[in-house]
């Protein structure tokens, strides 16, 4: 067996789509929200039987690889490797020099995973930054799990480190360790002084960046490591490589602001909490919290700030159809709330929170509403978080209880939503266009015609009244149904198809399977394969003539006249065929 087959064989599709997606069990078959488009229902099939997972909205998916390509943006030899390691898979040198580190990627990790070892034996070694945890109630235990370190407090110790290490300037600098004030100053500085070190991973675990913390009087609290190959500020979040699983588990995430708030929630019992890192919360974010979740639970600072962040998230999260919660807590952020009272914090985390709307109309019902200026300016706050709704039955729910916060009628509130709607709309297309390719239907009548052979092998008799296809997938599919033992059933190993084209048959199965093609009466699908033969062999023909009247005038324009004569007698001959096929 080969390497491919062997991590299929070792790596079910459900499996490994069930790592990013809430599976939900439908015939043979899973559905679930497809995380490659704005999905409001389940839209990619999961097939176990095939190995399978596709959209047909969206026309993304495939077996294992080519799903994992698609959700992690990487190329097939990277998925090969990933993939690989997952199942144990052991995987061929394919280069001479396999032996030498090529990989850039792989350099990189190698750099951050050295400066992460050396933070934290600078954590170990130093007094200050010991005093600076105990000071901040950080337990032994939290630092390991969390793997803390610390960044000396000098220009170019960690920078020299490396060095000696055998890393290049240039991959210090990439991997976001070192600074280089300007590109004639060949001195390069380190990034991190002075500072408590959290490493930040991707969902799949890997390093790939640092969170640092001065523990002295520098003006800059919180600095991170530059984007660059490996990291993207706008891509990660902090801690969802441990908080994945329980959010799996219980369908939400608890999203903070900063590293600190990760740990306080850790430290009493939640172990679904994330944080973004060095920027605020993104579409991008809001996507990757799709995956394992169904509700963004905001525990957020308790300022402007805070609140000004909650409506952010909330209106990223609607729009992909997260459901959004809030807690509310009395002091400033979760750290603090940490501190004070460990166990109100747990309860609230744990069942505290209300639907983030609530929260804003409870807000709003607070404050004097009396006058025409106190009500324009909640409506300011309140109309785009409606808007941003995605269904009408959540919309007219709460548009019933504002109207009744603001003493108006369901009918003027709405009335005031929909010209607000209306200011905002922008020139796009709609969602279902965005996500439908230019070119047509998914398959072919021809393809579509073939898929129904596979069906109902029994019927393959009636496989002399399509045309035969000339080239491509159609033709390779058409050869092996027509070679294909008489009395076996048709599957994808009783199929001689080129290895290239397996992934396609298995999609245009789904494909048929999904729509019902295959729960149809032999009379009904005697009726409607010959109906299929007929349409396919009509656009075939139709395509024909159109390509032998261009080549016909491109070689009448050279002058090629035998050319000509010919292409002309064949013209004639699809001519014939066409009419017949009428």
């Amino acid at each position: 067996m080969d390497e491919v087959s062997e991590i299929r064989a070792r790596l079910p599709i459900e499996e490994l789509v069930g790592q990013y997606c809430q599976l939900k069990k439908k015939g043979r078959t899973f559905v679930t929200l497809c995380p490659f488009h704005n999905d409001t229902h389940p839209s990619l099939t999961v097939s176990p039987d095939k190995g399978i997972a596709y959209c047909f909205a969206c026309r993304t998916g495939g077996d294992i690889f080519s799903f994992y390509q698609a959700i992690e943006k990487v190329d097939f030899p990277q998925a090969l490797k990933d993939l690989a390691e997952r199942t144990g898979v052991e995987l061929q040198d394919r280069s001479p020099k396999a032996t030498l580190e090529k990989d850039e990627k792989a350099r990189l990790r190698a750099c951050l995973t050295e400066a992460h070892r050396f933070f934290q034996e600078q954590l170990h070694s130093s007094q200050q930054a010991q005093d600076y945890l105990k000071k901040r109630q950080i337990a032994s235990e939290l630092i390991e799990t969390f793997t803390l370190g610390y960044a000396p407090d000098s220009f170019s110790d960690t920078y020299q480190h490396l060095l000696k290490q055998g890393f290049s300037r240039s991959e210090i600098l990439a991997a976001g360790l070192g600074v280089q004030k300007e590109i004639r100053e060949e001195r390069i500085y380190d990034r991190f002084r002075n500072r408590l070190v959290f490493p930040i991973f991707d969902q799949r675990g890997d390093l790939v960046a640092f969170g640092g913390r001065t523990i002295g009087e520098d003006d800059a609290k919180y600095i991170n490591s530059s984007d660059g190959p490996l990291y993207s500020k706008s891509l990660v979040l902090f801690n969802l490589q441990r908080a994945k699983e329980a959010a799996r588990e219980s369908k939400r995430l608890i999203l903070v602001e900063g590293y600190f708030d990760v740990l306080a929630c850790h430290r009493v019992g939640a172990a679904n909490v994330v944080a973004v890192s060095g920027t605020a919360l993104t579409e991008q974010h809001v996507k990757l919290l799709k995956r394992y979740a169904e509700t963004v639970v905001l525990c957020l600072d308790q300022d402007r700030a805070g609140r000004d962040a909650a409506e952010r998230a909330f209106l990223l999260c609607a729009k992909e159809g997260v459901q959004v919660s809030c807690v509310t807590i009395e002091e400033k952020d979760p750290d603090e709330a940490m501190k004070s009272d460990p166990e109100k914090l747990r309860k609230t985390l744990e069942s505290g929170d209300v639907p983030y709307l609530d929260l804003v109309l409870r807000e709003i019902g607070a404050t004097d509403l009396a006058s025409a200026p106190a009500k324009h300016d909640a409506l300011r706050r309140l109309l785009p978080l409606l808007d941003a709704l995605p269904t009408a039955v959540e919309r007219q729910h709460y548009v019933a209880r504002a109207a009744a916060v603001f003493a108006t009628t369901e009918a003027a509130l709405a009335q005031d939503l929909d010209y607000f709607t209306r200011q905002n709309i922008a020139p796009v297309v709609s969602r279902e266009a965005a996500v439908r390719p230019k070119n047509g239907d998914v398959f072919t009548s021809m393809e579509l015609t073939l898929g129904l052979f596979l069906l109902y092998p029994k019927l393959r008799p009636l496989l002399k009244e399509l045309i035969p296809p000339e080239e491509g997938f159609a033709a390779e599919l058409y050869g092996a149904i027509k070679e294909a033992p008489e009395d076996a059933a048709v599957t994808m190993e009783s199929l001689a198809v080129d290895p290239k084209w397996k992934e396609r048959v298995a999609i245009l199965q789904l494909y048929c399977e999904h729509h019902g093609f295959g729960e149809w009466a032999e009379t009904l699908a005697v009726r409607e394969i010959r109906k299929n033969c007929f349409q396919a062999n009509k656009e075939m023909l139709t395509l024909k003539q159109k390509e032998l009247s261009s080549r016909i005038l491109e070689a009448h324009r050279a002058g090629k006249t035998l050319d000509e004569a010919q292409l002309t007698t064949q013209y004639q001959q699809v001519l014939k065929l066409a009419r017949m096929a009428m």
